[in-house]
């Protein structure tokens, strides 16, 4: 190598030397610059959408926990037959017959949808603090409903 450089001229060095230093710069921007600059713009990406959801979480948190607080005081203040009679008037749920069971509540309910029967009880875990202890159900004439034969009620 060293006598293939004393045998060029020295203008041929010089290109060489330069060639050499052009190279050098494309491989060190390609093979590390410029990997580098990606990595950090996709962790800055990665952080900006992280903190996005953790306001998006401590939001709602807060949300979640002053509803619980709301719905605790309302749920544990009102009697379980008012607590179904509200909110099968607000879902529009003809209830047949309610019996008291010690400290539950049996409720009979001739026909409803199964989506609507599902989206109430929904409705009472969640918001009423309410759980369903027991249920029986059997299918209805149509498509879709049911009969709550019996469904027992009780708070959580």
């Amino acid at each position: 190598m060293k006598a293939w450089w004393q045998q060029l001229n020295l203008r041929e060095q010089r290109l060489v030397m330069a060639m050499s230093a052009v190279i050098a710069v494309f491989v060190l921007y390609g093979l590390i610059w410029q990997p580098l600059n990606e990595s950090i713009a996709a962790s800055k990406l990665k952080l900006e959408r992280q903190q996005t959801l953790l306001a998006w979480v401590e939001e709602n948190t807060q949300r979640y926990q002053q509803a619980k607080r709301n719905g605790a005081m309302n749920s544990s203040s009102a009697s379980l037959s008012s607590i179904v009679n509200r909110t099968s008037r607000t879902n529009d749920i003809t209830i047949t017959r309610m019996q008291p069971q010690g400290d539950d509540l049996q409720v009979w309910i001739d026909e409803i949808s199964f989506n609507q029967l599902l989206s109430w009880l929904e409705q009472l875990a969640s918001r009423e603090n309410l759980q369903v202890k027991n249920i029986d159900l059997s299918s209805a004439d149509q498509e879709g409903v049911v009969r709550v034969r019996r469904l027992q009620l009780g708070k959580s």
